[in-house]
C-alpha cells in the first residue's frame, strides 16, 4: 500500500491564535474525573446471585472484565399427555383440544429465568407416557413439568410411570384451583405432576414451581404482595383459593373484583387478572369490603 499524503499546502492550514482569552475563572479539577468517583477501592460492585442484566454488563465492561461466573439457566422439561390434546395449527377433531398447557408452562419457564425443553404430547397409554419420561430424562433436565394425568381419571397414568421410574413426595394439595398435583422425584430429578386445567395449571405453577425455579436459578423470590378490599361476595369450599381479580386505587384504598367466572378452564381470566386473591384454608364465606392478601401477577400500580 502506499503511504497516505496530506496534501494540503500550509497556507490551507489555519494558524494557532497567539492569545486566547478566558471569559470565567477555571477551578481546579474541572472537566476531570476523579479516580474512585464511579467505583471506590475494595468496593464490592457485584453480589452473588445479582441478575446481569444491562447495568450489570456495562459495569463489567467499564472494569474491563470479559468472563464472570454464572450460574447456568435451568433446563425444565414440559411434558404433556391426553388422547384429547393436539397441537396449535392442527385441525381439531370431535372432542380434542388444544395443547395451551405446553406454550403456557414454556412461557412462565422462560419468564422466571429457565430454558424449556418441549417434547411431543404422549398418548394415553403407559408405555407413551413411560417412553415420553424416559426421553425427557436422556435430555438431563434440572426439573421436569407435566400437564394432566395427575387426578383420579381412568387414563390418568402419570402416577403409574412415576412410581415405576421414581417416587411420589405428595400427592393432591389443599389448593383451589389445582388439588391434584404430584410432587416426587424421576431419575433423581424434581418433578411436579401439574393439572390439566390451563388455569390450574397456571396457579400451581406460581404457588409451587416458580419459588423452586427461582431457587435453581439463583435469584431471589421477587413475588410482591399486597392487601386490597374485595367489592363483592366470594364463597370458597375451604381450600386455600386464589381467585383472579383485577385491582384498582379509590381514595388510596386498593379495590379488587373478580374476573368474572373462576372456572380453572377459564384461560382468559389469567389474560385479565391484575393479582391473586388469596382466601384463607378453612374459611367458605368472604363478605364484601373484606380486606385479604393479594400477590401481584404484573407490575403492580401505585396510581
Amino acid at each position: 500500500m502506499r503511504p497516505h499524503h496530506d496534501r494540503r499546502t500550509r497556507a490551507d492550514v489555519p494558524a494557532l491564535p497567539e492569545f486566547i482569552q478566558v471569559f470565567k475563572p477555571v477551578q481546579p479539577g474541572a472537566f476531570i474525573r476523579p479516580a474512585g468517583e464511579n467505583i471506590a477501592a475494595g468496593q464490592t460492585v457485584l453480589h452473588a446471585g445479582q441478575p446481569l442484566r444491562a447495568a450489570e454488563v456495562g459495569i463489567l465492561a467499564a472494569m474491563g472484565e470479559t468472563t464472570v461466573s454464572v450460574l447456568r439457566r435451568p433446563r425444565v422439561a414440559i411434558l404433556s399427555s391426553g388422547d384429547e390434546l393436539v397441537p396449535p395449527g392442527q385441525p381439531l377433531a370431535a372432542g380434542q383440544i388444544y395443547d395451551a398447557n405446553s406454550l403456557l408452562l414454556a412461557g412462565l419457564v422462560q419468564e422466571h429465568g429457565g430454558v424449556p425443553l418441549s417434547f411431543p404430547i404422549a398418548r394415553d397409554t403407559v408405555d407413551d407416557i413411560r417412553a415420553l419420561f424416559r426421553q425427557a430424562l436422556a435430555q438431563q433436565p434440572d426439573m421436569i413439568l407435566s400437564s394432566a394425568g395427575v387426578s383420579v381419571g381412568a387414563a390418568d397414568f402419570t402416577r403409574t410411570v412415576l412410581d415405576e421410574l421414581g417416587e411420589v413426595g405428595f400427592w393432591r394439595i389443599n389448593l383451589r384451583p389445582g388439588k391434584p398435583l404430584a410432587f416426587g422425584q424421576l431419575g433423581g430429578v424434581p418433578f411436579f405432576g401439574l393439572p390439566g386445567n390451563p388455569v390450574s395449571a397456571a396457579v400451581t405453577f406460581d404457588v409451587l414451581v416458580r419459588p423452586a425455579l427461582l431457587k435453581l436459578a439463583g435469584r431471589p423470590d421477587d413475588a410482591v404482595y399486597d392487601t386490597a378490599i374485595i367489592a363483592e361476595r366470594l364463597r370458597s369450599d375451604g381450600r386455600r383459593s386464589y381467585i383472579r381479580v383485577t385491582l384498582h386505587h379509590d381514595n388510596g384504598r386498593l379495590i379488587a373484583h373478580t374476573t368474572g367466572t373462576q372456572s380453572s378452564a377459564a384461560l382468559l381470566s389469567m389474560v385479565t387478572a391484575d393479582a391473586l386473591m388469596i382466601i384463607p384454608e378453612d374459611i367458605t364465606e368472604v363478605e364484601a369490603g373484606t380486606r385479604l392478601r393479594v400477590k401481584w401477577l404484573r407490575t403492580p400500580s401505585r396510581a
